[in-house]
């Protein structure tokens, strides 16, 4: 009896520790990555162990099909990046790529079985703090570099923060969003007595923020992700849902007078860049992401076989050298195709576009299975960024999505039942 009290002390005491990681790893978003990232890979080994001699406590139904899905992404990037891998590839910063999140997710597979059965409980004003914290370090470092600094687009902590560096502005926003989401998740199962001037003033600092790194993905989506969440919320009093969402696009459209310059300037040049691609100039931000999409496509094996970054890269150049319109390819092909599909069964055929789909569709399935539908909004967001990018690959991004995907879990878990504590108590 002293044995089974003493290893249910020390299950719990290894559960908590791993929170705490997570919400360590949370605050170290805005200051460097790379310790999230590190965060999340020594929080897997412990849940690793943890789950090996508790298989009981933590495998059941609703939770197994995600993991597995988590994990056999992280096996394929793993496998393919050991693979094609050599000392004389040219293309070595892309593949380390694959191979940092092949282990994140690999890890991470094991803490999202422990995330997901365990209950806070009395713990959620630890978790309140500590996102609050990390959301203030987040807004406060956007704006000292939007405003004080007078940086044309912000990166935050991405590519060590350096600015005009290529693609930091576009994972700063995705590292902004993701932690703007979970904030907002923690806001409204909060007890305050104000939570939704909070909410609120979140959402217009979260979107100025966005509008600062310049990434159109982003403040497009964000907005949206952010109705849903209320339509979610608020879904039976339809009076206050009314009232909310008119609020928010006041507060979209006062945002968008103080910020209209820079708003203008990302309009503009979508209309330009779709000008020059109808001349089949792809030289441009969206040209280049056109191309992309149809050079990716069309260097694709169309089966279960494989292939490298260079072979990749190659038939591009081929293709580039008939046909003009993929020359805005050959710029990336020393990083990735910028949608999440065609990057996927370029690579990894089309072996790698069901692995995908079946991450994806897993995740919808376990917030509807589990009645947690504002986790919705994590799928919902990462399908419209993978649209236009790829958010399963290398450090920042998949650091942040699955810090802020994990605690969310945690956040919505309801108290266990009499036959799941049982299990639990094992």
């Amino acid at each position: 009896m002293n044995f089974n009290i003493s290893r249910l002390g020390a299950v719990r005491f290894c559960e908590y520790l791993i929170v705490f990681l997570y919400l360590i790893g949370l605050i170290f978003i805005p200051i460097t990555p790379h310790v999230t990232n590190k965060i999340i890979n020594l929080a897997g080994v412990l849940s690793i162990v943890l789950v090996i001699f508790n298989l009981k406590r933590y495998f059941r139904k609703d939770n197994s099909i995600l993991f597995f899905a988590i994990i056999i992404l992280g096996i394929l990037n793993l496998a393919w990046y050991n693979f094609y891998k050599t000392p004389v590839v040219i293309y070595k910063n892309a593949y380390r790529g694959y191979l940092e999140v092949g282990k994140m997710t690999l890890f991470s597979s094991f803490s999202f079985l422990i995330m997901s059965s365990c209950f806070i409980g009395n713990k959620f004003k630890i978790q309140l703090l500590l996102s609050s914290l990390a959301q203030v370090l987040i807004l406060s470092r956007a704006f000292y570099q939007g405003i004080y600094l007078d940086v044309s687009r912000i990166p935050l902590s991405a590519m060590d923060g350096n600015a005009g560096q290529m693609g930091a502005a576009t994972v700063a926003a995705y590292m902004i969003t993701f932690s703007a989401i979970y904030f907002s998740l923690v806001i409204l199962r909060s007890e305050l007595k104000y939570k939704m001037p909070v909410f609120y003033f979140n959402f217009i600092l979260t979107f100025c923020a966005l509008i600062m790194t310049g990434t159109r993905a982003a403040i497009f989506t964000y907005p949206i992700v952010t109705f849903v969440l209320l339509v979610i919320e608020y879904r039976r009093h339809k009076v206050y849902l009314v009232k909310a969402m008119c609020f928010i696009l006041i507060l979209l459209l006062v945002s968008s007078l103080v910020f209209k310059n820079e708003i203008k300037k990302r309009i503009d040049a979508i209309g330009s860049d779709i000008v020059l691609f109808k001349k089949d100039n792809s030289m441009s931000s969206i040209g280049a992401r056109f191309s992309m999409i149809q050079a990716g496509f069309k260097s694709s094996p169309m089966d279960l076989s494989w292939q490298s970054l260079e072979e990749r890269g190659q038939k591009i150049l081929t293709l580039s050298k008939d046909d003009e319109k993929y020359k805005g390819a050959t710029l990336y092909s020393d990083v990735h195709m910028h949608n999440e599909v065609i990057e996927a069964l370029s690579t990894k055929g089309i072996f790698g576009v069901i692995t995908l789909f079946f991450f994806y569709c897993s995740l919808v399935w376990y917030c509807i299975k589990t009645k947690k539908y504002l986790l919705l909004a994590f799928p919902m967001t990462m399908v419209l960024f993978g649209l236009s990018d790829v958010i399963i690959h290398a450090k920042p991004i998949p650091a942040s999505w699955i810090i802020t995907l994990y605690l969310s879990i945690l956040l919505l878990n309801d108290v266990p039942k009499k036959n799941e504590r049982k299990i639990l108590n094992v």
